[in-house]
């Protein structure tokens, strides 16, 4: 099965999603699925784009036998709660490019989006619907409870039962 991997985070991050998106799909891989993933260069969890990398370039590796290809990344030094959702929204516009080439061109058989970053889930599910292939939400942490369990997300109930809501309609487009 060809399967493409959409998240934020991913190897050589030694921490958090970015090790646990890469040993999943490296068992993939090693399970007989071609495996493509498209990500940011490493940056977990010291908020700095590691040695190697540039946050203004995209670029292809292969580590383990996966293509991976690295989108452009804004990190901010201290994120806050604005600097945090431009970081985010950063990847989800300089990813774009690179999902639709994948999803149309490569055409894999399933679309996996990575949550954190859940900003990523629009696009792949639109993508995914429009190309005719499934799609899969894999929630490795839930960011929007955890922004307001943090108090990032402000005290307001209207805002947060408003995230809530559109949270539960995107993850219901998705196939799995």
């Amino acid at each position: 099965m060809k399967i493409l991997i959409y998240g934020l985070n991913y190897a050589p991050e030694l921490t958090g999603i970015g090790k646990y998106t890469g040993e999943m799909v490296e068992w993939l891989t090693s399970s007989g699925h071609e495996c493509h993933v498209v990500t940011t260069p490493p940056y977990y969890p010291v908020w700095r784009i590691s040695k190697g990398y540039s946050p203004w370039k995209y670029s292809k590796e292969i580590i383990n036998g996966i293509k991976v290809y690295r989108c452009p990344l804004w990190v901010p030094e201290k994120p806050k709660t604005i600097t945090r959702l431009m970081h985010l929204l950063s990847f989800v516009f300089t990813s774009l490019p690179v999902v639709f080439q994948q999803t149309f061109f490569w055409r894999p058989d399933v679309v996996v989006c990575i949550a954190p970053a859940f900003f990523c889930a629009p696009p792949a599910v639109f993508f995914s619907k429009l190309a005719g292939i499934k799609s899969w939400l894999h929630f490795q942490d839930f960011e929007i409870c955890a922004m307001f369990g943090s108090g990032m997300g402000g005290g307001s109930w209207v805002i947060r039962k408003l995230s809530h809501k559109i949270q539960s309609f995107i993850t219901k487009r998705f196939d799995a």
